[in-house]
């Protein structure tokens, strides 16, 4: 529901704010008073534009939405971050001069786009130039689902969840036909890859490892006389001076000094464990003289081995993904045999889901069946509802037809539903949007509306209806009319109804007035809520033009039958 409007700076409204009653609400006032201005607030609040020239310095609207029973709304509202307080959601949308527009909704700014899918969600207005539900097949569909939930909802909730798991199987579908076509090109390539990688059974790290061991062989003879050559230095050889013998003879000097100073103990400790450490090196270093391999056999060994290990590298890496090095090529070729295992299994579960398909789709198109057979019943419920309307509305001849006619699949099934109208005997059904004058197609639209507000079972999420002058172009019974299938229509849902007929404006529970005001060349309007005295004058002045006794008379007679018929 929408409680309050404010609207600042807007056409001739400097700053009025609006209260609306849960039912029904009438807005009237004198030609050129700003009634159209309140309509543009509530379009602006569903993200439409502003006219630059209607806007002062900067034109905002603030709306407060009360969230009871619009769960949907709630939930995306909390997705986004938005504060209500106490059920409530304030809406702000500002449009400057320069034509800038800024939305908030519940403090978080948002996309105009968003501002209209959420608000919109709650609250439609419908202008003579504006009846969706009357012009679009989809719209007409959704208006034909929702009046006949309980018996289009199971279907339509069956045929949805096969339609879902369709496309999920579609999917799969896809990814195995993808898979097998990988496996026709790319599956014998990569088991020739893979025989031929177990063939050579390189090592991780092995071709780093050869040109290292190569980088050795070459310098065989230098390595070996280096080593040979420390380790002379190191322990001597025959009576050449070495490292070793020196370090004995200052072992022996301190041993002996250390009888007289035992300071001397920890040096003499570290000396002797510095002697067994030279002669650990000295025998290392000879055995790596003795071990190195300098024959012309190990160089040519070791030369071979890389040449292999090279050329899979370079015939393989390719088609491996872009190998560079052996531990790149391992890894690779890891992932294709895991793309192997998934090749030869594609096949065979490609046809288990295909199979699948196959089942799903008997049952999708006999939910489908199902669902249109549902839809034309209550096609021809939705038709006899809004004719029964229209004969309220001073419209008995005419004659209302919900077409539902065979189209391409889609989630909501295999139905187009179109509204078609013949407005008197002997005329053509057509589609309602050209069939129908302008005021007959504001009735139509309220038949509709009202239709389709009996058939609502819960009453807490009422959706918001805002009518520009509905009664355009219609006066004497239909108004009448008109204001009493209104005040119907109020019993399910929030109606906002700006009127220039007082015979519909009697109808409302709450009687809004805007107030044109001229002072110094300037004019503005302000809304007043108006009391059973107030109303009564505003009804003798939409009456006649005037105020006078038998004008009141009129304007009170008017209200008390208004408020005694009810809606029949």
């Amino acid at each position: 529901m929408l409680s309050t409007l404010r609207i600042r700076h807007i056409g001739v409204i400097d700053d009025a704010t609006l209260g609306f009653g849960p039912g029904f609400t009438a807005l009237t006032g004198e030609t050129g008073a700003g009634k159209t201005m309140i309509v543009t607030g509530l379009t602006m609040l569903l993200g439409g534009r502003l006219d630059r020239g209607r806007a002062g310095t900067a034109g905002t609207v603030d709306g407060t939405l009360v969230l009871d029973g619009h769960d949907e709304l709630v939930a995306a509202l909390d997705e986004l971050g938005a504060e209500d307080e106490a059920g409530e959601v304030l809406v702000v949308r500002r449009v400057t001069r320069d034509g800038r527009s800024r939305a908030q909704i519940g403090g978080v700014p948002v996309p105009i786009g968003t501002l209209a899918r959420l608000v919109g969600s709650a609250v439609t207005v419908h202008g003579q130039s504006d009846q969706a539900r009357l012009r679009e097949p989809e719209q007409q569909r959704e208006a034909l689902d929702r009046f006949a939930q309980d018996t289009v909802g199971p279907p339509l909730q069956r045929h949805r969840e096969l339609w879902a798991r369709r496309q999920e199987l579609q999917t799969r579908v896809e990814e195995l036909e993808s898979l097998v076509a990988e496996r026709d090109r790319r599956g014998a390539q990569l088991r020739t890859a893979l025989e031929r990688l177990e063939e050579v059974d390189p090592q991780e790290g092995e071709d780093e490892q050869l040109r290292a061991q190569l980088d050795r062989l070459n310098h065989a003879v230098d390595l070996r006389g280096a080593a040979e050559q420390a380790s002379v230095l190191l322990l001597g050889q025959d009576e050449g001076p070495a490292a070793g013998a020196l370090l004995d003879l200052a072992i022996e000097q301190v041993r002996t000094a250390s009888g007289t100073d035992r300071e001397l103990s920890e040096p003499l400790e570290r000396l002797e464990s510095l002697r067994l450490e030279l002669s650990d090196v000295a025998a290392e270093l000879s055995r790596y003289a003795d071990g190195i391999d300098a024959s012309p056999g190990s160089v040519e060994q070791a030369n071979e081995r890389l040449h292999e290990v090279t050329t899979l590298l370079r015939d393989l890496g390719p088609s491996l993904g872009g190998a560079d090095t052996i531990g790149e090529l391992l890894e690779a070729s890891r992932g294709a045999a895991a793309d192997l295992d998934r090749f030869d299994g594609a096949e065979s579960e490609l046809t288990r889901v295909q199979g699948q398909m196959g089942a799903l789709q008997e049952a999708l198109d006999q939910a489908a069946s199902d669902l249109s057979a549902a839809r034309r019943e209550a096609a021809d419920r939705l038709a006899r509802a809004v004719e029964t309307e229209l004969v309220h509305l001073e419209m008995p001849q005419a004659s209302l037809a919900v077409d539902v006619s065979e189209q391409p699949a889609r989630a909501h099934g295999c139905d187009r539903v179109v509204f078609l109208l013949a407005p008197h005997p002997g005329a053509d059904h057509l589609p309602v949007a050209t069939a129908a004058s302008g005021g007959e197609l504001s009735r139509v639209m309220l038949a509709l509306e009202v239709a389709l507000g009996s058939s609502r079972e819960d009453r807490t999420a009422a959706p918001v209806f805002v009518f520009d002058e509905i009664d355009a172009g219609i006066g004497g019974r239909a108004a009448l009319a008109v204001g009493q299938r209104l005040q119907r229509l109020a019993e399910h849902a929030q109606v906002i109804v700006v009127t220039h007929l007082p015979q519909v404006a009697a109808h409302a529970s709450t009687h809004l007035q805007i107030v044109k005001h001229s002072e110094g060349g300037e004019t503005s309007s302000t809304v007043e809520t108006l009391d059973e005295q107030g109303r009564i004058r505003e009804l003798a002045r939409m009456l006649s033009g005037e105020t006078s006794e038998l004008a009141l008379a009129h304007a009170r007679e008017l209200l008390q039958d208004s408020a005694s018929e009810g809606a029949p």
